[in-house]
């Protein structure tokens, strides 16, 4: 398989430094209970993928970058290897929260500490 690379919008953006961490969460029905007996009833709705981003050290080009694509609360084309696929694919995601540390801020030589953020898929797998 060729290397592929992380995008949101079609944009390459800065690839993260350990790769993405991913999670899945399920959400079930308001009908699922647990029984006096300890047996779950259980009706899930749908599972979501979720990718924890975090790079160290970013220019403020590559910060602005990814910040112009991901912070304005909307849903935004994301380019990823999906585990459950097992292929890069593209899809729809957003970001609720995000968190950046702010480095050295020397004339010229701007850098920022680190961002980490968690994509979480619009669509359902």
């Amino acid at each position: 398989m060729a290397q592929d690379y992380i995008k949101i919008n079609n944009i390459q953006i800065r690839q993260p430094d350990e790769g993405l961490g991913y999670d899945f969460e399920t959400t079930y029905s308001e009908d699922t209970t647990r029984v006096q007996s300890g047996v779950l009833n259980l009706t899930p709705q749908f599972t979501a993928e979720a990718f924890s981003y975090s790079a160290k050290n970013l220019t403020v080009s590559e910060m602005r970058t990814i910040l112009q694509q991901i912070a304005k609360g909307g849903k935004f084309s994301f380019h990823y290897f999906s585990p459950y696929y097992g292929q890069w694919r593209t899809d729809y995601f957003y970001v609720g929260k995000g968190s950046i540390s702010i480095g050295k801020l020397d004339a010229n030589k701007e850098l920022f500490s680190g961002l980490s953020f968690s994509v979480i898929g619009v669509n359902p797998l």
